[in-house]
This record gives C-alpha cells, structure tokens and sequence, in this order.
C-alpha cells in the first residue's frame, strides 16, 4: 500500500473489505482545501502584521519574544497611559481658572 504525501498531510479515501482483510486507499489530496490553506495563510499574515505594530507601540516590545509577555506588557501599557490621562484631566480641572456666571 502506498500512500502519496502533500504538505505533510494524507486523506483517506476510504476503506474496503476485500476477503476478511481491510484495504485502505489514498487520494493523496491534502486535507484542508487550497482555498482554505490561502486564507489562513493570509489571517495568519494579518495576524503577524498586527503583532509587529504591538510591537512596536508597546515600550520594550521589540525585545519581547513570547505573545504572553507581550500582551502582558500591553495590559500594563494601557493602564499607566489611563492613569497618566487621569491626572492630566485632574491637573487640568485644578489649574484652569473657574468661570464665574454672575
């Protein structure tokens, strides 16, 4: 029995009983469609760009080599920059001169 290999990946065309014994046929088609397998790979593409540019606004985040510490990172990124707005707004609503309406 041979069976052809496309990308790593076999199907099984189906089974048939011939005189007690069991015969397994190959199509050798992979078992994901091309279609399919271009759209992942263009998900997967999307997803990579969009972790660079994660990358790339989070401070230290070129160096970080694992998602989880990088989007770690990013948690902690978003709360300081939410935090420095805060005091800003805070700052801001102390120093402003009032308006009186008289």
């Amino acid at each position: 029995m041979h069976a052809r290999v496309l990308g790593g990946r076999k199907q099984m065309a189906g089974t048939k009983r011939v005189g007690g014994a069991t015969s397994v046929r190959w199509t050798g088609r992979p078992l994901i469609s091309k279609n399919r397998t271009a759209r992942s790979r263009k998900a997967m593409s999307c997803i990579e760009r969009k972790l660079e540019v994660l990358q790339e606004l989070v401070p230290h985040g070129p160096s970080m080599q694992e998602l989880d510490g990088l989007f770690r990172e990013a948690a902690n990124y978003i709360v300081c920059l939410q935090v420095q707005v805060k005091v800003m707004q805070i700052l801001l609503d102390e120093l402003s001169p009032e308006v009186f309406d008289n």
